[in-house]
């Protein structure tokens, strides 16, 4: 399909991501994805538990300096939130939760590349092999230089790129407090992905 005028293409993407499951989505310039090498540490020290278990999360991926060289060359950056109970974000639902979180930002990319803009990219929250393959002992690629159990819908983590998240939801115009009240007071929190649009 051949990209028309790229704003009318942003916001079909925009909506298209309300209509595929998130909550809020906005453009943003690539250069206010702030990235910072100190928040990919975290992913090593203090380690995280899927540390080095999945394709997307380090150390197999490029990290933040990789992230920079993608940013160069986009044009725009979609990020994507979900609104949800707070409760579910850190009891048994966390999994799928952020599973909903991979596959919406992949639909994203997937529709964004359907309008023209072939080397987009989605980065979700949290590691795939949470998400999609805890059942499994290992990530299929790492252990047995495989396909991807999930090639549609898992992707990278944020995290082991260094984006900040929470400028990222402050950027995009959103309140960047991970816990805050609905109207009938419920806790809610926030979960975040990231499309470049490339």
């Amino acid at each position: 399909m051949q990209r028309h005028d790229d704003q009318e293409i942003i916001d079909a993407l925009v909506n298209f991501a309300v209509h595929a499951g998130a909550t809020k989505a906005r453009r943003l310039p690539p250069a206010s994805v702030r990235v910072e090498d100190r928040l990919a540490d975290f992913c090593r020290e203090p380690k995280c538990p899927y540390y080095g278990q999945s394709m997307s999360c380090p150390p197999h991926v490029s990290g933040p300096a990789g992230i920079r060289k993608l940013l160069q060359s986009c044009k725009h950056a979609l990020v994507i939130r979900i609104e949800i109970q707070s409760a579910s974000l850190h009891g048994a639902d966390r999994p799928t939760v952020m599973r909903l979180l991979h596959e919406i930002t992949a639909e994203v990319e997937t529709e964004a590349k359907r309008h023209g803009f072939s080397r987009s990219i989605g980065f979700a929250g949290g590691s795939c092999k949470e998400s999609f393959c805890a059942k499994h002992p290992n990530c299929r690629v790492l252990a047995e230089h495989g396909e991807c159990r999930h090639p549609r819908h898992a992707r990278t983590s944020m995290s082991g790129y260094g984006v900040n998240v929470g400028e990222l939801t402050k950027s995009a115009g959103w309140s960047n407090r991970l816990f805050s009240p609905d109207d009938e007071g419920e806790q809610l929190a926030w979960v975040a992905g990231l499309v470049l649009v490339c």
